[in-house]
């Protein structure tokens, strides 16, 4: 019986690398969804407590680029489900 160890490490590193990724589109939805809300006089933005269920406005185009975002790590997901199920294919 042999092992191929470097089959292992390019397995590992493109494991790594996807879920890096979809955390990094994950974190891009976020950060374009909080594009446009309210800002304190320091330029931070506003403590939960101060603010109103729906105190701000995110832009249309960055609340499209959000759900592109969010699809895309759904897809993501979907597709790892799909890959790990043998019933699927």
């Amino acid at each position: 019986m042999d092992i191929d160890l470097s089959s292992i490490g390019i397995v590992a590193g493109v494991g790594f690398v996807a879920a890096v990724g979809i955390v990094l589109v994950y974190t891009l939805g976020l950060r374009l969804l909080g594009t446009g809300q309210p800002q304190d006089a320091a330029g931070e933005r506003t403590a939960h407590g101060d603010e109103t269920p729906r105190s701000g406005h995110t832009p249309s185009v960055a609340l499209a680029g959000a759900i592109v975002c969010f699809a895309v790590c759904a897809g993501a997901v979907l597709y790892g489900i799909w890959l790990t199920i043998p019933q699927f294919h």
